[in-house]
């Protein structure tokens, strides 16, 4: 059962050629992108990422990555849920970061999810780098 790209909705577009910056996905999930000064790429995500937004948030993200490689953060503080299959997603998030010679990195998963990521022996795939102060936001 595939759920189609009906559901995103750019809110704010990029530059020309680039990722949108925000976009929200199937009303549950919103997916922020921003640039540090540095050229780190953070995407930040607020929301559910599950069955109904798995496929399109990896989509994004690795449009993402593509456009920009380099060092990836991902915020995920702002996931109110996440199942399988957005752990899945969150996964080849990361091994198609990996193949295009980027690093990905979580940034502030919930307990929630790090006790997923532990019980499945995702660590090594998804590390964890902590939240700096002053670190880039996106509202």
């Amino acid at each position: 059962m595939g759920h189609g790209t009906s559901g995103t909705v750019a809110s704010e577009a990029g530059p020309a050629g680039q990722q949108p910056r925000t976009v929200r996905l199937m009303g549950m999930l919103t997916l922020s992108c921003l640039i540090g000064q540095t050229g780190q790429l953070t995407v930040t995500f607020t929301g559910e990422l599950d069955t109904a937004s798995a496929d399109q948030a990896y989509e994004y993200v690795r449009g993402a990555i593509d456009a920009h490689g380099g060092q990836v953060l991902l915020d995920v503080a702002g996931l109110s849920f996440c199942d399988a299959r957005g752990l899945g997603a969150l996964a080849r998030m990361s091994r198609h970061a990996g193949q295009a010679g980027s690093s990905l990195y979580l940034v502030a998963p919930p307990p929630r999810l790090m006790k997923i990521i532990r019980i499945t022996s995702l660590e090594d795939q998804l590390p964890v780098r902590p939240k700096r102060a002053g670190q880039a936001q996106v509202a």
